[in-house]
């Protein structure tokens, strides 16, 4: 008999979308908004005022951000018979850890998704908060290419830490050897774990793996990074310095990484200038601001408190215009019937078609897209552009139309075009039919195709008689000779 419950809170549970060690995760449906979501559950006797603090924190923090790399928290809540529980977006796809059992990935693929990550990473850093346990299986990869970062419960931030007795929360994998050396977790030990889910999206292991957790948290404090025989010199070389031991020989941000990162890897000129340009095109997300009037009020000694207050008023509703102006990022899939067209956005090239993570900053959005015998196709994007496919319309082409004897009347899909010899426009649309007649002569008739010349001249045909036409005039002819 299922132990799973019908409802959680508000929310109508349609099914199990996994379950371990830790809990279960529900699909489930909002009678109210009618959307689907995903309810995290953990297992009885975890610790429930540990976990609600948890999943109030993960909320708070994705409150904040609101950023397309992230995953959205909806709600948290408690149920009387199952604990604490937290109600998130509800990603169709899997997590990058999965895609990883596979083997290693594609460098164009590891390239996009790690811009991504990245960008969320930043955002999270941007808000004072360190993530703590960056790793594959936090990272959640739609259907669509795009990359979600999740599970902020054990995130720190400026206002406190989780518990007292807190000194190591993460993966222990991906610790960074300052964190296991007793060191405080900075941004540095959250890009640490970032270089080595990029090494292991790419090899397919990690560089520190040992028989044993024991042994591994050595090799990380202790010893160099194992490289496999096939990674090449310069890409040894781009991870050497983001894993260094000590953390101020490192990369100083992610950008600087990935575009070291980008530049080893064994891409095609025009995806490495795609991902180049994507990376580029990143803009700092500023960090959400809570303005402490109390504190504030305060420190103004023996200010009317009005003029404070409107003072205030004015800062807060500043904020508030700054904030409605900035424009989120947001991801986008781009497809081009037919294929291998050229994407600019606001001129910058972003690589040929099919691109499956396009990360649309600010206010970009003048897209174009050209293809070679194509029309140029300019489109503006909109707020609820997500997947575009674009059909692109053939571009008109010229052919020489020359005929032996000259003077032929040319007629295109039976409309006049003149006479021999002539340069004529042919549609790039459907297939059309050319026709040259001259009097005292056959007409010709021919289907231009592009990149193909037309017999240069076209050899005219004088009618021939009918079979027999001969011997008959000459039969009548001797009757009355």
């Amino acid at each position: 008999m299922s132990l799973d419950p019908s409802t959680i809170g508000r929310f109508k549970v349609l099914g199990t979308l996994g379950a371990g060690a830790m809990g279960t995760v529900y699909l489930a449906e909002d009678p109210l908004l009618k959307r689907t979501l995903a309810i995290k559950v953990v297992r009885e006797g975890t610790g429930d005022a540990e976990v609600l603090l948890r999943f109030k924190r993960e909320a708070e923090i994705s409150a904040r951000l609101n950023h397309p790399n992230a995953i959205t928290i909806f709600d948290v809540g408690e149920a009387p018979e199952l604990g604490p529980y937290l109600v998130m977006e509800y990603v169709e796809g899997e997590s990058l850890s999965s895609l990883i059992s596979r083997g290693p990935m594609s460098p164009d693929e590891v390239a996009g998704l790690l811009i991504q990550a990245a960008d969320a990473l930043a955002a999270v850093h941007g808000l004072g908060v360190l993530h703590r346990d960056i790793k594959p299986e936090n990272m959640l990869v739609a259907k669509d290419g795009r990359l979600k970062l999740m599970d902020f419960g054990i995130a720190l931030g400026d206002h406190g830490r989780l518990t007292a007795t807190s000194t190591f929360l993460g993966t222990p994998a991906y610790a960074a050897p300052e964190v296991l050396n007793g060191a405080r977790a900075t941004p540095a030990s959250d890009r640490w774990a970032f270089t080595l889910m990029a090494f292991e999206m790419l090899t397919g292991q990690l560089p520190f793996a040992a028989e044993s957790v024991g042994a591994t948290l050595y090799r990380i404090v202790h010893e160099a990074p194992a490289w496999p025989s096939d990674l090449t010199p310069d890409l040894a070389a781009v991870f050497g310095k983001a894993l260094d031991k000590d953390p101020g020989k490192r990369f100083p941000d992610l950008p600087t990484f990935l575009r070291a990162l980008i530049e080893a890897l064994p891409l095609e000129p025009d995806r490495r200038a795609a991902h180049l340009a994507q990376l580029a095109s990143a803009a700092p997300v500023r960090a959400t601001t809570t303005l402490r009037l109390g504190r504030l009020h305060k420190a103004s000694g023996g200010r009317n408190p009005w003029l404070w207050g409107g003072g205030a008023l004015v800062v807060v509703l500043g904020l508030w215009f700054l904030a409605l102006r900035s424009e989120p990022s947001r991801i986008l899939s781009i497809e081009s019937k037919p294929s291998g067209a050229e994407v600019f956005l606001d001129g910058t090239s972003l690589g040929r078609t099919p691109l499956r993570q396009v990360v649309v900053k600010g206010k970009a959005d003048a897209l174009r897209l050209e293809k070679s015998d194509y029309l140029p196709l300019e489109h503006r994007l909109k707020a609820e552009d997500k997947g575009l496919v674009l059909q692109l319309q053939a571009a008109p082409f010229s052919v020489r139309v020359a005929s032996d004897p000259p003077g032929a009347a040319i007629s295109l899909d039976g409309e006049p075009r003149g006479k021999t010899p002539a340069v004529i426009e042919i549609p790039g649309e459907g297939s059309h039919q050319l026709r040259l007649h001259l009097e005292g002569y056959q007409p010709w008739v021919g289907v231009p195709e592009r990149h193909k010349a037309l017999p240069d001249p076209i050899r005219l045909q004088k009618p021939k008689g009918k079979k027999g036409e001969g011997k008959l005039r000459k039969f009548f002819k001797g009757m009355f000779q």
